[in-house]
């Protein structure tokens, strides 16, 4: 389950989409995404049909495991990992521009942690360590982890919150439910917005553990929405959602008369 940008006519100019996590096969795409519509969309499916949902994937987003409490009584939450290692990102991107923002516009460590803040978000052991070359705004030859270590040097609130990035990315990543837990217990001296990111993901905990036992992603439906976004600026826009969600249907070959029609 996800939302995707479509047209003004639908509520919030969102659409809710959901498809097979087996096949990646697209069902359908709808005109809301509010938790009171969804579960009277859902409803129109026999109960036999939606106890046989498993699994549901899913992002950060309050409403769809409501919507799985009372819809889908027999099914699994699992949190995407994507939407996860994105909010770490965020979070520390933010600390990034509050530690530079104390100095000085003009000064060579603004203008440092403005540039490479692509680096700063590079996994620490996919950074290069035997090339070294002349850096902007470093007045010697470096390596790259050389480079990220001076920066992280500026700040000891932004070099807390770097290792609580890499400690809890690299046990999602590697889908390590005991390191996952130590990086929060391990450290409480990183930022407030890490702070704020972290009580997120605790209050996802059941969910989340849930993405360590599964192998399902929103993956292929992150790769569904780059192709609904395709469709709609090839056709520069569309004024009805109904129209569009037709033509959704149709490059997708979703051939059922009835979901083409479907109000």
């Amino acid at each position: 389950m996800d939302e995707v940008k479509s047209t003004k006519s639908a509520t919030g100019a969102m659409s809710f989409e959901f498809m097979n996590g087996e096949t990646h096969e697209l069902i359908d795409l709808l005109p809301y995404r509010t938790i009171n519509k969804l579960e009277k969309y859902f409803y129109r499916f026999d109960q036999a049909a939606r106890e046989n949902v498993k699994i549901i994937v899913t992002d950060m987003n309050y409403t769809y495991p409501k919507l799985v409490q009372t819809v889908f009584p027999n099914a699994m939450v699992v949190m995407d990992k994507f939407h996860i290692i994105n909010a770490l990102n965020r979070a520390f991107n933010k600390t990034r521009i509050k530690v530079m923002k104390k100095f000085t516009p003009s000064s060579r460590e603004f203008h440092a942690l403005k540039r490479y803040w692509k680096l700063l978000l590079v996994p620490t052991e996919q950074l290069n360590f035997e090339q070294f070359k002349k850096w902007t705004n470093f007045p010697y030859w470096m390596a790259a982890t050389d480079v990220v270590h001076q920066l992280l040097s500026l700040d000891s609130e932004l070099e807390q919150t770097y290792q609580v990035l890499n400690s809890v990315r690299s046990a999602v990543q590697h889908q390590d439910w005991h390191n996952y837990n130590a990086a929060f217990w391990n450290n409480k001296t990183y930022s407030e917005e890490m702070k704020n990111t972290i009580k997120t993901l605790e209050s996802h905990h059941d969910e989340i553990r849930n993405t360590f036992t599964t192998h399902y992603s929103n993956g292929p439906l992150e790769g569904s929405n780059n192709k609904i976004k395709a469709i709609k600026r090839a056709s520069f826009g569309y004024r009805s959602f109904w129209r569009f969600r037709t033509r959704v249907l149709y490059v997708f070959k979703i051939k059922t008369k009835r979901a083409l029609i479907t109000k």
